[in-house]
């Protein structure tokens, strides 16, 4: 009969070894952080301070913005686009890497909802970060798209003309957050497709005969990160790859699904410091 103590051995001996295993797998797998912003502003104006403008825990700093891109370029990380990502990551078979980006590290910066705020502080800087460093850095802007120059009830959004502009310089890429940001699990799949259906439309009327166009809403950020069987059934027949927000980076292993991409969400308390940690592979 086997002692309990030796049981307790082998306990200990399977429990080490098995976080032996997943730690160099977190160090063998290479992984690609994917950050999703919304708002960026300017926390220094008073126009964006109480009580003229609530607080929103998705707020994010404008100079905390600045520094993030500005060491990541310092490191010369390849800013993805969405094609870029699917293209290179998940079309089968994937396309070869350019050889200038084959050695450096990746990240793609995403912004949701498409805030007009966003869009007034984050262009300056992509234009004003080229100028001085020679990167030009690709934004993806996952649009609600029937918000387009609607003024909200707080936040104002950016309009077709104002995302043109940024498309125009080379800096953004417009994709998909659905049309009316609706839970798309929480709709009927007549509304989903509606929802999905329109919103891609809507944005390649928006951005029609301009160059690159072909690669607008090909993808989706799914509103709240939330997706089921039935809705994504419908998605698939518009877009090649979706987006969820479930705080993890994306692991670059054989089986990795094209409509389950993780994200990293950001909030105004995130410091430069661990989107700089996260962009780098670590997991903590």
């Amino acid at each position: 009969m086997v002692s309990n103590a030796k049981l307790r051995r082998w306990a200990i001996a399977f429990i080490f070894g098995l976080s032996l295993v997943i730690v160099a797998g977190e160090i063998l797998v290479e992984k690609i952080a994917i950050f999703g912003f919304h708002d960026i502003i300017d926390i220094d104006n008073p126009q964006k301070q109480l009580p003229r403008r609530p607080e929103f825990s998705a707020d994010y700093s404008i100079d905390k913005f600045e520094d993030f891109l500005r060491q990541l370029v310092e490191r010369h990380y390849w800013f993805l686009s969405s094609n870029d990502l699917y293209n290179y990551y998940y079309k089968q078979p994937a396309a070869p890497l350019p050889e200038i980006y084959k050695y450096r590290p990746k990240v793609m910066i995403t912004i949701d909802d498409g805030y007009r705020d966003a869009h007034l502080n984050v262009l300056p800087l992509l234009e004003r970060l080229y100028r001085e460093t020679g990167e030009k850095i690709t934004v993806v802007w996952f649009v609600n798209s029937s918000f387009m120059g609607v003024p909200g009830t707080y936040l104002d959004h950016a309009s077709c003309e104002e995302l043109r502009e940024g498309v125009i310089r080379g800096y953004y890429d417009i994709q998909s957050h659905g049309a009316n940001h609706d839970n798309l699990t929480l709709i009927s799949e007549e509304d989903v497709e509606k929802e999905v259906g329109r919103s891609q439309q809507e944005l390649r009327d928006c951005l029609a005969d301009l160059e690159g166009d072909e690669s607008i809403a090909n993808h989706i950020s799914y509103p709240f990160g939330a997706i089921n069987k039935n809705a994504l059934e419908i998605v698939e027949t518009y877009h090649e790859s979706g987006y969820l927000y479930n705080t993890r980076s994306l692991r670059l292993t054989p089986f990795r699904n094209p409509y389950f991409i993780p994200r990293q969400t950001v909030n105004r308390n995130t410091s430069v410091g661990r989107l700089l940690r996260l962009a780098a592979g670590w997991w903590f």
